[in-house]
């Protein structure tokens, strides 16, 4: 009768060594066909320590129908470079199904046979699981971008891109120069504060974020890119990251939109934000104070310069107007939101 061993450890670090690292080793003696488990390499094939005899018809039952081998040639399989870096699927007992990686070294007598099998054995489920993960989003994002003809993307609940190899192809800056947003290299001037104004007001809403604004490629130029993203809430309604998607627009396919005026409550509004009096606001804007007061009472009964310059110092002083299906909203640096008038 086969008496069962585990292969025998150094000492009881090894075997908490492999606890640890949830590895296992095993030896094949290609004399005798005794093949020897190591304490963890039982547990790892869902057996208790020294509960079955180990043998290769045992293990090749464990092993994914799709991932075993022809055991029959021992000499064979033993000379066989795949058994030196191995990864494969089980099935244990409890119907469970997990990843491993083998690596085995051969060992040779003075005539160049190969005489023993050493191996370890690693599970490596979770690594598998994870470029499952991986590979399965790829292919869904690939799938995206085709059907919606533009590039489908993720950032993370700041609003920052989680993947920048499509910016940094497009626009040739780094991942670090892409998410500074108090620089906005990439981003035209004129559309820089709309920019973050919409993501101030996506984010602190948790509603959608929509902007199309002016990119400069690699080559030069500046391009129209249409923008649109979700939040994906997570508990508490936290934001966990965007889902967005992007396409480039031709200028002529953009909407004309007429700029919209400031009214009067956001003139007053934006100054109240400020901690600002009328006459700071003449000071900032170069508009004399009594315009300012009219201004604030209708901003029609002054000319659309003296308007313009108000507007202007304001926004160099953090306070945004974003303009969404013809009216104006106010966002600040602090996540503040006004939207009036």
């Amino acid at each position: 009768m086969t008496q069962i061993r585990p292969l025998k450890t150094a000492d009881s670090k090894l075997r908490l060594l492999e606890e640890k690292l949830n590895v296992g080793t095993w030896v094949w003696d290609l004399a005798t066909s005794e093949l020897v488990w190591s304490y963890g390499l039982f547990r790892m094939l869902g057996y208790e320590p020294t509960s079955v005899v180990p043998s290769l018809d045992l293990f090749q039952s464990l092993v994914h129908p799709d991932d075993q081998w022809d055991f029959d040639n021992a000499v064979g399989l033993a000379s066989d470079k795949r058994t030196q870096d191995r990864r494969f699927r089980i099935i244990r007992p409890d119907g469970t199904l997990r990843w491993l990686f083998s690596k085995a070294q051969p060992h040779h007598d003075r005539h160049g046979n190969t005489m023993i099998l050493f191996g370890v054995i690693a599970d490596v489920t979770q690594e598998e699981e994870t470029r499952s993960a991986l590979l399965a989003e790829e292919r869904t994002n690939t799938a995206l971008t085709g059907l919606l003809k533009g590039k489908v993307w993720r950032a993370y609940p700041n609003g920052k891109l989680i993947e920048t190899a499509d910016w940094t192809k497009l626009t040739g800056e780094t991942a670090a120069q892409a998410h500074d947003w108090e620089t906005l290299a990439a981003i035209h001037p004129e559309d820089r504060s709309s920019f973050r104004a919409a993501w101030k007001q996506a984010i602190d809403t948790r509603g959608e974020y929509v902007l199309t604004f002016r990119v400069r490629t690699v080559a030069g130029h500046y391009v129209h890119i249409a923008n649109r993203a979700m939040p994906i809430l997570g508990n508490h309604g936290r934001i966990e990251q965007w889902v967005g998607h992007s396409v480039m627009v031709e200028p002529s396919q953009l909407p004309r939109r007429t700029p919209v005026a400031l009214c009067a409550s956001q003139v007053r509004a934006a100054r109240g934000f400020l901690n600002w009096s009328a006459q700071d606001l003449s000071n900032h804007s170069g508009v004399s104070f009594s315009t300012v007061r009219r201004m604030e009472a209708s901003t029609t009964s002054v000319r659309p310069e003296a308007v313009a310059a108000v507007r202007t110092a304001f926004e160099a002083h953090g306070v945004l107007f974003v303009q969404n299906e013809g009216s104006l909203s106010i966002v600040l640096s602090d996540n503040r939101f006004y939207s009036g008038g």
